[in-house]
């Protein structure tokens, strides 16, 4: 309510994990969609040790998926330019979603490159810091979704600038929900809040900070968020969490 109202009742959520290899990869993320999930994100790049596995991976996992499921490809960074671009020609007839961090967060002009290249849509965001940082990837043209994460980024109040950008150049926002229930709630009343926002992460890997660390949990009903409701970020700590791994 204080960031101006919830734009939308719900958001679609998308599962996020994907490591298994190319004869497991439709299975696990098949396994993601039997929990209601109407899109999936699967990792390739440097854990495949060279491109053409990335690209077989990603064939397979959409051969599983069929043509309705939402897929996306993150790459955290990984690919140099000429592999990233060798992997958007391996996968173009897949229907990516989208494809994340193709290149270094550092590396401004590769990603423009690999932008003009790619048949997909590119997301980035979750390296980078401030508002500045965001308007440097649009200037560039080097990225089509804002991916923010609010624990790098500046917090709620620079996430609110960053979405704005967002609104401006009429550029998709999709904030980066992975880590603690903290980082989680403060992104996705970010989310709710911004008109440019398309879509929710969801992490399926092992992630205690955000299951077992509040007392509440975050509840994907049909492959959907519903809307905060509760006050604050929505979430109540459990001291005796705290206190175990404190100790340790």
């Amino acid at each position: 309510q204080l960031l101006g109202g919830a734009c939308r009742e719900t958001m679609p959520a998308y599962a996020s994990g994907g490591w298994a290899d190319v004869d497991n990869i439709g299975a696990q993320l098949l396994g993601y969609c039997s929990k209601g999930f109407g899109g999936v994100k699967m990792r390739v790049g440097v854990m495949d040790g060279d491109v053409d596995t990335s690209v077989a991976r990603v064939r397979a996992a959409r051969q599983a998926l069929g043509p309705k499921i939402k897929l996306m490809a993150d790459a955290h960074g990984t690919f140099s330019v000429p592999e990233a671009k060798r992997f958007c020609d391996g996968v173009a007839d897949c229907d990516l979603y989208w494809f994340e961090e193709p290149v270094n967060a550092d590396d401004r002009a590769g990603a423009r490159e690999v932008r003009a290249h790619a048949q997909m849509p590119i997301a980035a965001g979750e390296s980078e810091f401030t508002r500045f940082d965001f308007r440097d990837l649009i200037e560039h043209r080097a990225v089509d979704v804002l991916q923010p994460d609010l624990a790098i980024c500046g917090g709620i109040t620079e996430g609110r600038r960053i979405a704005a950008l967002a609104d401006t150049h009429q550029m998709a926002l999709a904030p980066h929900l992975w880590g603690s229930c903290v980082s989680f709630m403060a992104g996705l009343h970010l989310a709710f809040a911004s008109p440019a926002a398309v879509i929710l992460e969801y992490s399926l890997g092992a992630t205690p900070l955000l299951r077992e660390l509040p007392e509440e949990q975050i509840e994907v009903v049909d492959g959907r968020i519903a809307a905060p409701v509760k006050a604050g970020l929505g979430v109540t700590l459990r001291p005796e969490f705290i206190d175990k791994y404190r100790r340790m």
